[in-house]
């Protein structure tokens, strides 16, 4: 019989969490060169899939305070890679696009995450694969505040 430790390593939560520490040290070993931290990165990638997102929705994302988010933001601007617009509905808001600067970067950073994600999914057949993405995206809804 299996104890509560060996349970709990095994538990969904545990083993979604290893593989999500797993894939994130992978990620950052390849993504060395580029000079980002993997905050940056995770920001980076968020904006590019939802451009015109606010500073509140990014700290959302990252799990961290809007003052950071607010820093990330100050940093990757001045690189060129991000730049901040008013918000039309509301002047104390910012909404966050990507800058000309970040194409070459998010090139690299997809070929990487591309990288990382076929070795986290080695021996997968296409099927499983399809699988897994369809599970988790589903856990996530399950997961996620209702909205009115």
């Amino acid at each position: 019989m299996a104890t509560s430790t060996q349970a709990r390593g095994h538990s969904l939560g545990f083993l979604l969490a290893d593989v999500l520490r797993l894939s994130r040290e992978e990620f950052r070993r390849n993504a060395k060169g580029l000079n980002l931290t993997p905050q940056l990165s995770r920001l980076l990638f968020y904006v590019d899939q939802q451009p015109g997102c606010s500073q509140t929705e990014l700290a959302t994302f990252l799990d961290v305070t809007s003052v950071t988010v607010g820093r990330m933001i100050d940093r990757l601007e001045s690189c060129g890679f991000v730049r901040r617009l008013e918000d039309a509905s509301d002047r104390r808001t910012f909404r966050i696009h990507l800058d000309r600067g970040a194409a070459p970067l998010l090139k690299r950073m997809n070929s990487i995450l591309a990288q990382t994600t076929a070795h986290a999914t080695r021996g997968f057949s296409e099927a499983e694969h399809a699988a897994l993405v369809r599970s988790l995206e589903r856990m996530r809804s399950n997961l996620a505040p209702e909205r009115d």
